[in-house]
């Protein structure tokens, strides 16, 4: 059976996705970084994982907690965590910036640092980045979050690049 952790999965694409992938027989481990969050995607069925990530540590105990579930394997995660700051460019703070970059690009680069040995120690898995087409092209008043998509894009595709040939 095909093990899949999604992050993200309160509401949106990675609920949604996670109900699909479900109905086709994976076995879906879901997060949340909130509780009542973590508890309904459990009454849904799935194994569901408080994961915040942008707390290193959680992601940490979690993997731990999936691995031991599975005897030591992942087969695919889905960085689906991540969330919009509309607003002018003028408007947005640096902090505001900082908090759209913290959890859409510096948490999808610590899950996806975390999962890296696991998948290279067996030699296998697939690791999918939530970007967006505004990670492509811009959509004004949507700076911070088309800003954080490019970052996903830049770093997803240099990725791809340095493990071409690794798992």
């Amino acid at each position: 059976m095909t093990n899949i952790l999604i992050t993200g999965c309160s509401s949106g694409i990675g609920k949604e996705s996670a109900l699909y992938l479900q109905t086709k027989g994976y076995r879906v481990f879901t997060t949340a970084r909130k509780e009542e969050d973590v508890e309904e995607l459990k009454g849904l069925g799935f194994e569901a994982f408080y994961l915040d990530v942008t707390k290193p540590k959680t992601i940490k105990k979690t993997l731990k907690k999936i691995l031991k579930l599975t005897d030591g394997t992942l087969d695919v995660v889905f960085n689906n965590a991540g969330f919009g700051q509309p607003g002018a460019i003028e408007d947005i703070t640096t902090d505001v910036l900082k908090e759209q970059f913290e959890t859409n690009v510096f948490g999808l680069h610590e899950v996806t640092n975390q999962v890296l040995p696991i998948m290279k120690k067996q030699g296998y898995g697939k690791i999918i980045q939530h970007s967006s087409v505004l990670g492509l092209i811009s959509l004004k008043f949507r700076g911070a979050y088309n800003a954080s998509k490019y970052a996903i894009e830049g770093l997803t595709d240099t990725l791809r690049l340095e493990l071409e040939e690794s798992i």
